[in-house]
């Protein structure tokens, strides 16, 4: 086997082994699970959590499985929510805002932002890891969902450049099934422009759009 191929054979059950391979360690085995709890359990009811950079990168894989958990809505699943969070005000913030926040999003609830300064008793780089989509964040996430069809169509008919990125997305979006949250004229500008790129029809500037059926 190649060197990925070992390497992901070795590193395959290194957490539930105890290894060290892709695992960062920051204290005894029997401290470092709680540290993490208790990391989370701040995060979730801040919202945002400022720590070392590679903290918050070995927070960061806990911090989108708690969610990823709970919105499966399962009493097994609750379960491991349950043994992962420390007190019951960090549950009530998941369920109740952050399950419906993130209905539409599949993954990526998190986001790392490197903040290039170091602390200076240690000298240890600064990072902040943060819940997205929500008011307050760094900069604005991707959208999902109905906002992700609004942001597309509007990029798409405002320049050539977005023309050319989002071409197949929207493309894909108007052969769905459902009609997509758009405004009937913005679904007839959409269409005509994919129309040109199709060659279904000539374009002609001075000519009203036509709708392609």
């Amino acid at each position: 086997m190649g060197w990925m191929a070992n390497t992901r054979r070795i590193a395959k059950g290194a957490r539930s082994k105890g290894r060290r391979v892709y695992h960062k360690v920051f204290a005894p085995s029997h401290q470092q699970w709680g540290m993490m709890k208790d990391m989370l359990n701040d995060m979730i009811k801040e919202q945002r959590l400022e720590t070392t950079l590679p903290k918050a990168k070995e927070l960061q894989q806990y911090a989108e499985e708690v969610v990823f958990l709970a919105k499966k809505n399962t009493p097994y699943h609750d379960g491991l929510v349950e043994s992962m969070l420390r007190s019951p005000e960090a549950r009530q913030i998941l369920y109740e805002r952050m399950v419906p926040r993130y209905q539409d999003r599949n993954f990526h609830f998190t986001r790392i932002v490197n903040k290039f300064m170091y602390r200076e008793r240690d000298t240890a780089p600064m990072a902040i890891i943060e819940y997205v989509d929500r008011p307050g964040e760094l900069r604005p996430a991707n959208p999902v969902g109905a906002a992700r069809d609004q942001h597309v169509a509007m990029e798409f008919l405002s320049t050539r450049r977005g023309r050319r990125r989002y071409f197949g997305e929207v493309q894909r979006m108007l052969a769905r099934k459902s009609a997509p949250p758009l405004d009937a004229q913005v679904l007839e500008q959409c269409s005509f422009e994919v129309s040109k790129y199709e060659g279904l029809q000539p374009w002609n500037p001075g000519r009203t759009p036509l709708v392609v059926e």
